[in-house]
């Protein structure tokens, strides 16, 4: 028996055999040589006799049903649509294929399907205003600033669950359904305080508020008139009154831009405070206030400072978008 020869190429394998052919051997010897059966050795010299082709013939294979074009159709779509379904895309840009096969190239090309967010629609003026904000604290370190902002927390909010598919989730609730406000600050320290109050916020009330829960606790980490307060343009922040009772105790007095809520990293700890008391659906009043209070107690001190430290970061941002909205 022949020994077996080895190639690197199907193509110098083909050669070597349609070359043996022509020398006078056999069938059966070539194919021992080259590891193949008769009727493979066969059909190579016979391809090889009516085209000369000596390398494997490419297969035509499944025709891709999505082309480059109707890829490109795709994603034009999908950036001008957001809230189109994936079959209306598929209906309007008229591509051939199954919503799984447009629904898996758009996740092979990073788009995942999500809960839209709000975004503050910006006038030119408040970009403007935004950028000169970013410059101005650009190399601001914001170590002994703290954040302060208030939000509204209510019994029957909704939340993100677990169903089964087709069945609807419902969570209880009222058209009055019961309210509270909520103070809280952060600083690159972590957690300070929390509070709460009812109704509408007027400056006194604020002025109690930063009396009883903040300047104590600021004063205690920086010393008076150290330490910086960032708080938005609401009325009872700006009222005359107020702003000279925090010049007493602060060292300075930051106010945000106008329709700024991705700069205050305030928005990211209220987030994160009403999916959490939300997941646990108080029912009355009391409950909530519990939970509001528990959940702030439980929210990692690591976490407050990751979030507050985020600051210098979307100033960054804010100068590298011109003003416009950062995503945060």
């Amino acid at each position: 028996m022949a020994k077996t020869r080895k190639f690197s190429t199907y193509e110098s394998r083909n050669a070597y055999i349609v070359a043996s052919k022509k020398s006078g051997k056999t069938t059966e010897e070539i194919s021992d040589e080259v590891d193949l059966s008769s009727s493979q050795v066969n059909r190579i010299c016979k391809a090889h006799k009516q085209n000369g082709r000596l390398t494997r013939k490419k297969g035509s294979g499944r025709p891709k049903i999505l082309t480059k074009a109707h890829k490109l159709k795709l994603l034009k779509a999908a950036g001008r649509h957001f809230g189109r379904s994936v079959q209306d895309m598929i209906d309007e840009c008229n591509i051939p294929c199954s919503d799984e096969t447009a629904r898996g190239y758009l996740k092979s090309m990073g788009y995942t399907f999500k809960k839209s967010q709000k975004m503050p629609y910006l006038e030119y003026e408040d970009e403007q205003a935004r950028l000169v904000f970013g410059q101005t604290y650009m190399d601001y370190d914001f170590s002994t600033t703290i954040f302060v902002d208030e939000s509204v927390f209510q019994v029957g909010q909704s939340y993100y669950g677990w169903s089964k598919s087709g069945q609807p989730a419902y969570i209880g609730t009222s058209n009055f359904a019961p309210k509270i406000g909520v103070w809280a600050s952060i600083s690159m320290f972590g957690k300070l305080s929390l509070t709460f109050y009812e109704g509408t916020l007027d400056q006194f009330d604020y002025q109690r508020i930063l009396t009883r829960s903040l300047y104590p606790q600021a004063n205690r980490l920086w010393g008076k008139g150290v330490w910086i307060l960032l708080q938005d343009g609401a009325t009872c922040h700006t009222a005359h009154t107020t702003l000279a009772a925090i010049q007493q105790q602060a060292g300075d007095i930051i106010a945000w831009p106008s329709a700024s809520p991705d700069l205050n990293p305030m928005e990211n700890v209220w987030a994160i405070l009403h999916s959490r008391v939300a997941k646990r659906n108080p029912r009355t009043i009391e409950e909530l206030k519990l939970y509001i209070g528990q959940e702030w107690q439980r929210l990692d001190n690591d976490e407050a400072i990751t979030i507050a430290e985020s600051m210098p970061n979307r100033v960054s941002m804010l100068i590298e978008t011109e003003g416009a909205y950062t995503g945060y």
